[in-house]
């Protein structure tokens, strides 16, 4: 297991200190990456100008863009989540109809 460090970031002119698996200090830095770049687009297109509210739909924007993430075969990241949520509550069905005998 990895040691812990501790990243000193900025973003919309606030400093953050995260801590973070060192193994996965590349990965922390590449979200920081993408969130300033998803926080850039929204400052330029559009009249926002506070810093929660500019967060807030960066963080939308990047979990929408995760979510239409295509899967194997063309499947959408949010439709396999459902089609795995629906086969969990159809177990759980299955298993209180079986208690229930």
């Amino acid at each position: 297991m990895s040691d812990m460090i501790q990243l000193e970031i900025e973003l919309l002119g606030r400093q953050f200190t995260i801590g973070t698996q060192e193994n996965e200090k590349d990965t922390l830095l590449e979200a920081v990456r993408l969130l300033e770049s998803k926080v850039a687009a929204i400052q330029q297109h559009s009249k926002i100008i506070d810093a929660d509210k500019i967060a807030i739909m960066a963080a939308l924007n990047i979990a929408h863009d995760l979510l239409k993430t295509k899967m194997g075969d063309g499947l959408e990241m949010a439709v396999f989540q459902r089609k795995i949520r629906d086969m969990c509550e159809a177990a759980d069905q299955v298993l209180s109809d079986k208690q229930q005998v």
